[in-house]
């Protein structure tokens, strides 16, 4: 095939549909798309990249990164730094290997929105569970949140005491990182932002599943539904520079209405968009292979 060399890294399923469509994005605008993990990788210094031990990657023009996988501490290390490693290569990665890196971790990127005048939720994030006991007491209704997620998974929302210490101290045990967040009041919605380029190409309102009780999220995958819907200049503005702040080429930016404006909760470094492509009809992956072949060309 004619065109460029541009890799696709996914981890456990490469029929994931948007590793698929991201795919067939490269193939219809003329190019080679390269599926690969990064476990698959092996980089020598000077710099050469080789898949499998077989195939020679270090010509590739760009690389998308869907996900690292999970791993050990060294694992994780070693994918983080083959990412850089593309870039100190001459290679583009999308989104870049810090951005991607800080964008996965919630405390990361909270800080760095904070830090630029950017509305985030009050939270708690450390290792002490008194300390994290004292917070909840302080603030009340809050949400535990793993430090590392999507999709909504593995978040609690503990109005109640006991539920909370009882949470706390089972994930302190496991040897996880107490990462907890004032639950802000809102209507029973969110904002999903998609971000590419430094443009807003769409965005959505999440609705609370009806039906479930005591059901608080507003993920799409978890049940929520998702309404088309136009961005105000204030929100549409709180959107733009988060990504532009993180430094992220794609993102989902995911914001709450609160009296006081907007309000990020967090902004994804591979998010989904089969929900906003549904509701607007906008071709999400081609817009971000664009960006890809854009950004690789300079």
């Amino acid at each position: 095939m004619s065109g460029r060399l541009f890799g696709v890294v996914y981890h456990e399923n490469i029929n994931n549909w948007a590793t698929a469509s991201l795919i067939e994005a490269i193939k219809s605008r003329g190019h080679e798309p390269k599926p690969f993990r990064l476990p698959d990788i092996s980089a020598q210094i000077p710099s050469k990249f080789t898949y499998l031990d077989e195939e020679n990657l270090t010509h590739m023009d760009g690389v998308l990164v869907r996900t690292i996988g999970f791993g050990t501490g060294d694992q994780i290390t070693f994918r983080i730094s083959l990412l850089e490693h593309f870039e100190d290569a001459g290679i583009y990665v999308m989104n870049p290997a810090y951005s991607f890196r800080r964008a996965k971790d919630k405390y990361a990127t909270l800080t760095a929105l904070h830090k630029a005048g950017i509305r985030v939720p009050r939270t708690f994030i450390g290792e002490n569970l008194e300390a994290a006991i004292n917070f909840v007491d302080e603030v009340g209704d809050v949400v535990i949140k793993p430090l590392i997620g999507a999709r909504g998974m593995g978040s609690i929302r503990a109005e109640h005491r006991e539920l909370t210490y009882r949470a706390m101290k089972f994930i302190h045990q496991l040897g996880q990182v107490l990462y907890v967040q004032e639950m802000i009041e809102k209507p029973n919605r969110d904002i999903r932002a998609f971000v590419i380029g430094g443009k807003v190409i769409g965005a959505m309102y999440r609705y609370v599943p009806s039906g479930i009780d005591g059901e608080w999220r507003t993920n799409v995958h978890g049940g929520g539904e998702a309404e088309v819907m136009k961005l105000s200049p204030d929100y549409e503005e709180c959107a733009i520079k988060t990504a532009e702040i993180l430094n992220l080429d794609y993102t989902g930016v995911d914001i709450i209405e609160t009296q006081e404006g907007p309000c990020v909760i967090e902004a994804n470094a591979a998010p989904s968009w089969s929900a906003l492509s549904r509701v607007t009809g906008i071709d999400v992956a081609g817009l971000i292979v664009n960006r890809l072949v854009e950004q690789s060309s300079q």
